[in-house]
């Protein structure tokens, strides 16, 4: 009977190490996702956590018969709803109070302590700042 010296096949017949060499191919991908799934959702807490903000401070400060009423109202509601949201942090917001004939809005920006909201710098597209506003119609609905 023919027997060969040499088969190629020989060694494809071994694969205890293909779960490492896959792993090692799939985890920087997996990983970048994980980080980037992290920053994500950190920055839409947080910009959840300021819409939250903005609207109490907007329903706090119609009640003001002044404009610096109003302004100290929804500033005070500013402060003390800051530890309320894990995200964010006191000192980095700035509130603005525009009032029209019939319409009052509030104007919050926050830019967070670090100047970004990135954990890692891979992901794009996060912004520096989030501003939102409020708006509340004078004598009704």
């Amino acid at each position: 009977m023919f027997r060969r010296a040499f088969s190629f096949h020989a060694g494809c017949s071994d694969k205890s190490g293909a779960s490492a060499v896959e792993f090692a191919l799939i985890s920087p991908l997996f990983i970048l996702m994980l980080a980037g799934i992290v920053d994500y959702g950190s920055y839409f807490s947080t910009a959840h956590g300021v819409q939250q903000m903005v609207n109490d401070a907007a329903r706090t400060a119609i009640a003001g018969s002044t404009a610096a009423e109003r302004l100290e109202l929804a500033q005070g509601v500013m402060d003390s709803e800051t530890d309320k949201y894990a995200f964010l942090s006191k000192g980095t917001a700035a509130l603005s109070i525009t009032e029209g004939t019939q319409v009052l809005t509030v104007t919050l920006t926050y830019k967070p302590d670090g100047g970004t909201f990135e954990l890692f710098p891979l992901p794009p597209g996060m912004p520096d700042t989030i501003i939102r506003s409020a708006s509340i119609v004078r004598g009704g609905y």
